[in-house]
């Protein structure tokens, strides 16, 4: 049997009058580059990011066949065996399939298809490329098809079906379906070594307040990181001012991000932004009190805001499907790298007709928001409101259960910080103030430590500050168990 008889069988409803893109010589040559250099097997598991564990990659190749000796080449390595003509052709043999790619004479003409394996990668973008227009064939059809049988009521959810299908393509995103411990271990491995190797460097994303970067080691890629206060308390402030970090203030790795306000409109959020990053007082350009030094300072935090890639999305009354719609296009076109939604509770789930209470609808959303940051591989960080429980109890803490109207938040959540003043006032009497004592309770932490963390919140100018470090309790506090 011929190499080149054997193909992939064509998808439901694919145009069986045409082949579908491919190309057999420069599959040829990709393994007859392999074949001459076995190392370069680690750059082709690297580049074509495997669907399923048991091909292992093979889908990429149009010509099963192909597919069939590019896994026993991956198999070969994973058990550092010698990979040559001999040997591959013997371990094709053992498993009862060298007749099937062609016998002995095919495994041959793979190594003599290239006089050197100096061109691998240009032959392994090109099997690359014409898989992925496979795949975007086989998603257009899908999405034809599919859209005859799609009921009005459905169409919001099928739309964001179909951005997640593109989404996913253009990603070529390596974490699909079930993997074995073998797969991931070697990872792993890698990760605490170079873990020990930066003894002291933050695995996440630096939020610019060191004893929450204590905590958390940063914020990490995939978690979902809630900050919850009563009305009034500095939530959006916080959030605002991690995201300033990121985005402005780290100057030697500034990255792009995205925030989603659903009460306030854009101006006003950057007005904020220029009194924080300024240090000039909001009230004072309120009322028009502003002096030469605090308007050139306004000045030129709006330049440094400009020059940053905060990307604002004021939309109001928005659903989780919309939202991640929004972001997935963020994360195409600037690739934000952190994820601001202010707030979750002013979000709605796409047809409130399915959800029997408020409660049902806001698990929705907030599963919806951990599965967003998963699959754009960023953390996102969501801001909640709290219930009035805290005052009701002595000392007016507040718990993880004070989360307004679902347990789900705390649920789906990988870090849930409270903020709460440092003293048993109430919340009117603390919002009066300009400068108040407050303390970020971290009352859930997946992968690391709960503790207070003292802060210090200057309402006049939008921002908190770390008070004195030695007040601090995070590190004392043992870590709370996976929930």
């Amino acid at each position: 049997m011929s190499q080149a008889a054997t193909k992939v069988t064509p998808f439901s409803g694919a145009d069986m009058g045409r082949s579908l893109p491919h190309s057999d010589e420069a599959e040829r040559c990709l393994l007859g580059s392999l074949l001459l250099n076995p190392l370069a097997v680690s750059e082709c598991i690297e580049k074509f990011a495997s669907k399923d564990p048991e091909t292992r990659g093979g889908e990429f190749f149009y010509n099963e066949n192909h597919g069939l000796i590019y896994r026993t080449l991956v198999d070969m390595q994973d058990k550092h065996e010698p990979v040559d003509l001999m040997t591959v052709t013997q371990k094709l043999a053992g498993r009862n399939q060298l007749e099937r790619v062609g016998g002995a004479a095919a495994i041959t003409q793979l190594s003599n298809a290239v006089p050197t394996a100096g061109n691998l990668e240009f032959y392994l973008n090109i099997v690359r490329q014409r898989y992925r227009l496979r795949q975007l064939i086989e998603a257009g059809t899908q999405i034809v098809s599919e859209s005859y049988d799609t009921l009005d009521e459905g169409v919001d959810t099928f739309i964001d079906h179909v951005e997640q299908l593109v989404f996913n393509i253009a990603q070529e995103k390596s974490a699909h379906g079930v993997v074995s411990s073998q797969e991931v271990v070697h990872e792993a491995v890698r990760e605490i070594e170079d873990i020990l190797k930066h003894k002291g460097k933050l695995r996440g994303i630096g939020t610019g307040f060191t004893e929450l970067d204590k905590c958390t080691d940063g914020l990490q890629r995939g978690s979902m990181i809630v900050i919850a206060a009563r009305p009034s308390m500095g939530k959006t402030s916080l959030a605002m001012n991690i995201a300033e970090h990121v985005a402005i203030l780290n100057s030697d790795n500034p990255m792009p991000v995205g925030v989603f306000s659903l009460e306030m409109p854009a101006v006003q959020l950057i007005i904020r932004m220029m009194c924080s990053v300024g240090e000039v007082s909001m009230n004072r350009i309120r009322r028009g009190l502003s002096t030469d030094v605090e308007y050139k300072s306004l000045i030129n935090a709006a330049g440094r805001i400009s020059n940053a890639k905060i990307l604002i999305d004021d939309t109001g009354d928005l659903t989780i499907m919309e939202l991640r719609a929004k972001a997935r296009r963020m994360k195409m076109n600037h690739d934000i790298q952190l994820l601001v939604v202010d707030y979750l509770q002013l979000m709605r789930a796409p047809s409130r007709g399915n959800y029997d209470n408020r409660q049902q609808e806001i698990a929705a959303i907030s599963g919806g928001l951990k599965a967003l940051a998963k699959e754009l591989s960023i953390p996102v960080i969501v801001l909640s409101q709290l219930n009035r429980e805290a005052e009701k109890r002595e000392g007016g803490q507040p718990r993880l259960s004070d989360l307004r109207e679902s347990g789900a938040i705390e649920q789906d959540a990988d870090v849930v910080a409270l903020i709460a003043p440092k003293d048993e006032r109430k919340d009117e009497e603390v919002v009066a103030e300009e400068i108040t004592q407050a303390v970020l309770i971290v009352a859930k932490n997946r992968n690391g430590p709960q503790g207070k963390i003292p802060l210090q919140f200057r309402r006049d100018i939008t921002r908190f500050f770390s008070a004195a470090i030695e007040e601090s309790d995070v590190a004392m506090t043992p870590r709370e168990e996976a929930m």
